[in-house]
C-alpha cells in the first residue's frame, strides 16, 4: 500500500511549521536598545549634575577664600600702628564703639545685614560725638588689594572692638595672678577684636566671623617687682599699688582692684621700710604694702623678646634729657631698649615699654608711662615737686649682686591699669576662633 503524506509540497520538498520566534527577538532587541539609551541618558544627566555640583563647590570655596582674605587684611591693618598707610586702628586709646569697614568700593558697607543695629547700640560708632543717629555706621576705608577681574571679592570687612554692656571686652589678667592664664574680662589687657568678612564669587556668598586677641606682652602684678633688696630713703617718695589714672593728676580709680606696692622675689625683709615710711608704700592691704612674690620673671627671655620688637634701640651707656624725644607716650606707646646703663633727667618723657640691660637712674622731672624693666639695679630720686622721677604703670627689675637699688627723694611709682593696657596693644593679634555664618 502507498502512504501519502499530508501538507503542502514546495519545490524543495515538504513544508516546515512556522513558530513566530523572529518577532520575539525583535522585541528583546528593542528592550535592550531602550535600556542602553536610558542608561546613556542617565549617565549624561549624572555627569552634568556632578560637573555642576563640582562647579558649585569650587565657586563656594572661592567665596570662602575671599572672606578669609578679608579677615587677613583686617588683622594685618590693625596689627601694625607704625604702618601709617595701612593702619586703620584708633589714633588714641581704644574706646567702646570704635569700628571700621574695609570695602572694595565706597558704599559697600550698606550690604552688611547687621549694620542697622549700630543705630541703637548706645555708642558713637561714626565718631561725630552723637549717639544712635539714623543711618549711623562705622566709617569706610578702601581695601589695599588691587580690585580687578581676578581679585578676591570681599565686598566688606567689618572690624570692631568687642563690647559688653557698652564696655570694652579685654583679654588679660584680671586676678593679678601670673600663674593663671589670661581670659576675657572688662578691666585688664588689650581689647578683643571682632571681624566679619563677606566673600563673593559667582552665585556663591559666604560670611565668616572671627575674634582675635593680643596675649599680654608682660604681666604686672605690683607697682614694683624686685628681684633683690630695695631700700627707701627719706619720707618724700611714694610707691602706690592702688590703680591710678595714667594722666595727671593721676588720681586713684574708685572701686578698682589694687596690687601690692612692692612684690619681693625674696623675703619681705629684703624691702627695708622704717616706721615713718610705712604710709609711703601703699596698695593691697593698706599701708606698708609689701608681699613676697610667688613667681619670677625670665629677664633674659624678656630682653630677647623686646629687643626683637624695639622701636628704639641703643647700645652703650645713655644720658637722656628733655632734648631726647621719640620714646612714645600713653597714646602712642613704643618699645625702647638700652643695652647699657641709662640716666634720665631734665624732664625726659617716654611711654610704652622701657628695657634697660644695665642700671637705671631716673630723676630731675623725668617721667615714663608704661612698663619699666631693668636687668640691673634701679635708683629713683627727686629733690622737689618739679624734680621728681615719675613712673606710671609698673616697674620690674632684676637687681645685681651689689643690690644698690633704692627709691628716695620725692620719686614716685603709681600702678596704673590704663598705662599697662596701653602697652599690651603693642602685641600681635592671634585668632581666638572663627566660624562660617
Amino acid at each position: 500500500m502507498r502512504i501519502v503524506r499530508g501538507g503542502a509540497k514546495g519545490p524543495a520538498g515538504p513544508g516546515k511549521p512556522t513558530h513566530g520566534e523572529s518577532g520575539n527577538a525583535m522585541v528583546v532587541a528593542l528592550l535592550v536598545l531602550l535600556m542602553l539609551t536610558t542608561a546613556g541618558v542617565a549617565y549624561v544627566a549624572v555627569t552634568k549634575s556632578e560637573k555642576q555640583i563640582a562647579g558649585n563647590q569650587i565657586t563656594a570655596t572661592q567665596a570662602l577664600y575671599a572672606a578669609e582674605a578679608g579677615i587677613t587684611e583686617g588683622l594685618h591693618r590693625m596689627a601694625f600702628p607704625a604702618e601709617s598707610l595701612n593702619y586703620i586702628g584708633p589714633a588714641g586709646l581704644p574706646v567702646a564703639g570704635w569700628g571700621r569697614y574695609i570695602v572694595i568700593a565706597n558704599g559697600r558697607s550698606a550690604l552688611d545685614p547687621d549694620g542697622p543695629a549700630l543705630e541703637t547700640d548706645g555708642m558713637d560708632n561714626n565718631e561725630n560725638t552723637l549717639v544712635d543717629e539714623p543711618g549711623e555706621r562705622y566709617p569706610e576705608v578702601l581695601t589695599k588689594q588691587i580690585v580687578n577681574a581676578s581679585a578676591l571679592r570681599y565686598p566688606y570687612v567689618r572690624v570692631e572692638y568687642k563690647t559688653q554692656g557698652g564696655q570694652l571686652v579685654r583679654f588679660g589678667d584680671p586676678d593679678h595672678n601670673l600663674v593663671t592664664p589670661p581670659v576675657e574680662n572688662l578691666t585688664n589687657g588689650a581689647p578683643v577684636l571682632r571681624l566679619t568678612a563677606r566673600g563673593r564669587q559667582g552665585n556663591a556668598d559666604k560670611t565668616l566671623e572671627a575674634e582675635a586677641v593680643r596675649f599680654p606682652l608682660v604681666q604686672v602684678e605690683g607697682a614694683i617687682w624686685t628681684g633683690g633688696k630695695l631700700d627707701f630713703d627719706g619720707n618724700g617718695f611714694f610707691v602706690d599699688g592702688h590703680d591710678h589714672q595714667a594722666t595727671a593728676p593721676h588720681d586713684t580709680l574708685p572701686g578698682a582692684s589694687s596690687v601690692p606696692g612692692v612684690l619681693s622675689r625674696g623675703p619681705t625683709s629684703d624691702v627695708t621700710i622704717s616706721g615713718a615710711q610705712t604710709d609711703n608704700v601703699s596698695g593691697l592691704g593698706g599701708d606698708g604694702s609689701v608681699n613676697q612674690s610667688a613667681f619670677s620673671y625670665d629677664f633674659n627671655a624678656m630682653w630677647t623678646q623686646f629687643t626683637a620688637m624695639a622701636d628704639n634701640s641703643y647700645t652703650g651707656d645713655q644720658a637722656w634729657t628733655s632734648g631726647n624725644t621719640g620714646f612714645g607716650s600713653l597714646n602712642n606707646p613704643k618699645v625702647t631698649v638700652v643695652d647699657g646703663n641709662l640716666n634720665a633727667t631734665g624732664m625726659w618723657t617716654g611711654g610704652g615699654i622701657l628695657v634697660v640691660n644695665g642700671n637705671l637712674d631716673m630723676r630731675g622731672g623725668s617721667e615714663f608711662t608704661g612698663i619699666v624693666i631693668v636687668l640691673g639695679d634701679m635708683d629713683l630720686a627727686g629733690g622737689g615737686p618739679a624734680d621728681v622721677a615719675h613712673i606710671i604703670g609698673g616697674v620690674i627689675y632684676q637687681s645685681t649682686v651689689i643690690n644698690a637699688s633704692r627709691v628716695h627723694g620725692s620719686a614716685d611709682v603709681f600702678f596704673s591699669t590704663e598705662a599697662i593696657n596701653a602697652v599690651q596693644t603693642l602685641a600681635r593679634y592671634s585668632l581666638a576662633w572663627w566660624r562660617e555664618r
